[in-house]
């Protein structure tokens, strides 16, 4: 489960909540990327990504943000 914490900044994304978010065509049907696919492509897109675990990686970002990013919605904006 992913969590927010409003005095530092930092959503705490696990992994399972990042595959379910992720709707875009950058992976292919039925495969389901690692928590370093989800890293890279925050990093890429300018995204602070603060610490990378085995299930879950801390981005100086809101949830709301990170899921209209990796659900594709932001390309609607």
């Amino acid at each position: 489960m992913s969590e927010y914490k409003r005095e530092t900044g930092i959503l705490t994304l696990s992994l399972a909540d990042a595959q379910n978010f992720h709707r875009t065509a950058d992976h292919k049907l039925g495969e389901n990327p690692s928590i370093e696919f989800y890293a890279d492509k925050l990093r890429n897109f300018g995204y602070d990504v603060t610490r990378v675990s085995k299930d879950e990686l801390d981005v100086k970002a809101s949830e709301d943000e990170i899921y209209e990013f990796l659900s594709g919605q932001l390309i609607y904006l």
